[in-house]
């Protein structure tokens, strides 16, 4: 026994002893308490690694502190989260100070218990290295209800058998094993006597409970999202569903993905369990401004959850009340639109040559008229003696034009050529409205074998271009696209639709409906695939040349989540070994349709008008030519009703004379 007449030092050696050997290097926070007489041996008022804190005058503190407080107090007063002056100064404390280390007395770790938690999701600055040294007499035994005591590894309780006794218990929660074995347990390290300044045991007070978790179950929150995660029942069984009863026959779960294996690896690593919850995780969820959330994220702000996978981005505002882990995949946000549709106009004729050979067409018959026209005049000055004989200009026009259009298309004329010149020129003219007349048909027969096809909104900029509205099942498809303020998003997102997976099949499955329709293109050339686009649907589809954003997936974690660090070395070591790459094509080839994996890249071939195949011909494709059938009937026939009418008054006319 420390005697009460001398200066009770029995706190100040066993606080500074920890102190120096394991709380060293970062800044600590202790929470003082009148009733625990303790001196820091190290550490002093002005260093930098020290914040004092104390609950009784706390209200008072503020006005002394060199932080602006009331600025923090504003913001969460506009985030609605509630506070009080504890849950103030700690979260400053962990913002600006960074402290990773705390200790605390007596009756004050219950309400430093109570706030902590709070106070680290209301700072944006996290730590994955706390520890936590509580100090109480044997008689302030705390009640070890909380789930902080299950889920944080390094805590230390110092527990002395009287206030001025020399003897310290030096305790731990246990941490590992199922929860059904109560990781609260405190379990002894050692003991010290003040006397002496002795250990007696001289065990490590922050012993290395993560290397081994000894089947320390670990849940994940995901649903149903393949290849990403894969949940199968009436198969093997490798983990548990907790959010179904256990006598339903669904709580026992065969679980796979490509982000699946990752955690079934870590569990396979450090020896833990892995369970299941989609109690509530019907969609990827929100996290909302106070502290709230649904889906699979909000099991995690809610504590029934340790982790949530399955397709999980960088969204900023779930960040900000939850850690990332180390990107897994890299995932890119794409569409399946419409197929480009086949082009049947009136234009088709036209279609085997550009513009500008059009024109050097015309341009050739041009000089083919002139050329005929003056070889036929200078033909009659040559032939024909008298003057009153001779055809005019009018008859070498006449000449020149029917001749120049009977050989365009190949038909033979009825004039007789009496000169060399004008036999040589027809001659000429011949050989060359043939060797075009030849090329036309080329061409035109070209494109009826060869459909010509519609521009497909297969980029960015054509989809905006053809106001191409498009759908998905959940907001998170577009959530990172919110904030963004280029012209191009804001287009693209006034024609995004949010529909559920039965709505969205109807559509998919409806023919008149012209609607795109997101996936997921992994980074080893497979797709993540909604069971609302079956293969008759993509088989009117092509996928798009472009993602329209991409994004790295995560895994969400609750803060101060201990085994963050070593989940972290894993996803490391899973890149630079190559097992992404390997367990996306194991996964999709057992768990996906890969007929329609095939088929949805395939579609990348069609969209670019390649190895299309034969086409049986319709009434669409001659659409064009009918059209200049019909235009030249009518010409014909107004030509010919002009003819009789032109008739009709020249008989009349002589009979008058």
């Amino acid at each position: 026994m420390l005697l009460g007449s001398q200066r009770d030092l029995g706190w100040s050696l066993i606080l500074n002893f920890i102190i120096s050997n394991y709380l060293n290097g970062s800044t600590t926070c202790i929470f003082w308490n009148d009733a625990y007489e303790f001196e820091p041996q190290f550490l002093t008022k002005g260093y930098s690694s020290f914040v004092g804190i104390n609950i009784v005058s706390l209200a008072n503190s503020f006005d002394h502190d060199v932080v602006n407080v009331w600025a923090k107090k504003q913001q969460l007063t506009k985030r609605e989260l509630p506070f009080d002056d504890l849950l103030l100064k700690l979260t400053i404390s962990i913002e600006t100070s960074h402290c990773e280390n705390f200790v605390v007395f007596g009756k004050d770790i219950f309400r430093f218990v109570d706030v902590f938690t709070n106070a680290s999701m209301y700072s944006i600055w996290r730590s994955m290295h706390n520890k936590f040294v509580f100090l109480h007499l044997r008689e302030e035994e705390p009640f070890y209800d909380n789930y902080f005591f299950e889920d944080q590894p390094n805590i230390l309780f110092v527990v002395r058998d009287d206030p001025n006794g020399s003897h310290f218990d030096l305790k731990t929660n246990k941490y590992v094993g199922p929860k059904a074995e109560n990781p609260a347990e405190l379990i002894l390290l050692d003991h010290y006597n003040a006397l002496n300044q002795s250990f007696q045991l001289g065990a490590h007070l922050f012993p290395q409970k993560t290397r081994n978790l000894q089947g320390r179950e670990l849940v994940i929150a995901c649903f149903d999202y393949r290849p990403y995660t894969v949940i199968k029942h009436n198969s093997h069984i490798n983990a548990r569903d907790i959010g179904v009863p256990l006598d339903s026959g669904f709580s026992g779960v065969y679980i796979d993905g490509t982000e699946t294996q990752v955690v079934l690896t870590f569990c396979a690593q450090f020896n833990c369990t892995v369970q299941i919850d989609t109690s509530d995780a019907d969609d990827w969820g929100t996290i909302y401004t106070n502290m709230s959330g649904d889906g699979a994220m909000g099991m995690i702000i809610e504590h029934k959850a340790d982790i949530c996978i399955g397709a999980m981005y960088t969204w900023y505002d779930d960040y900000m009340y939850l850690d990332l882990s180390m990107y897994l995949v890299r995932s890119g946000i794409t569409c399946l639109v419409p197929a480009p549709r086949r082009l049947a106009s009136w234009y088709l004729p036209l279609q085997p040559f550009q513009g500008t050979l059009w024109a050097a067409v015309l341009a050739c018959l041009s000089i083919e008229i002139v050329g005929l026209i003056l070889a036929h005049r200078s033909e009659e000055e040559l032939y024909v003696m008298t003057a009153s004989v001779r055809d005019g200009w009018f008859s070498s026009w006449k000449f020149a034009l029917a001749i120049t259009f009977k050989l365009f298309i190949s038909q033979s004329g009825n004039s007789r050529a009496r000169s060399m010149t004008v036999r040589v020129l027809l001659f000429a003219c011949f050989l060359n409205d043939i060797i075009i007349t030849s090329i036309y048909g080329g061409g035109l027969a070209s494109i009826l074998t060869i459909p010509s096809l519609d521009e497909a909104a297969d980029t960015v900029e054509r989809l905006r271009g053809h106001h191409l509205h498009w759908a998905a099942n959940s907001e998170a498809w577009v959530s990172d696209l919110r904030g963004s303020d280029e012209p191009l998003v804001l287009d693209l997102l006034q024609y995004f639709h949010i529909y559920n997976d039965k709505q969205l099949l109807d559509l998919a499955q409806d023919k008149s409906v012209h609607m795109g329709f997101t996936v997921e293109r992994l980074p080893f050339g497979h797709f993540a695939i909604g069971d609302y686009l079956t293969a008759q649907t993509i088989d009117k589809m092509v996928i798009m040349q472009e993602d329209l954003y991409y994004q790295y997936t995560v895994a969400f974690v609750p803060r101060l989540w201990p085994l963050l660090e070593e989940f972290n070395a894993l996803i490391y070591r899973w890149h630079s070994s190559g097992f992404d790459k390997y367990w996306e094509y194991r996964i999709v080839a057992d768990n996906l349709n890969v007929q329609i994996q095939q088929q949805v890249e395939g579609t990348m071939l069609s969209s670019s008008q390649e190895d299309i195949g034969p086409v049986t011909l319709g009434m669409s494709n001659f659409a064009g030519i009918i059209l200049v059938w019909v235009l030249g009937a009518i010409a014909a026939s107004l030509v010919f009703v002009g003819e009789l009418i032109f008739a009709a008054k020249f008989k009349r006319r002589s009979l008058v004379l």
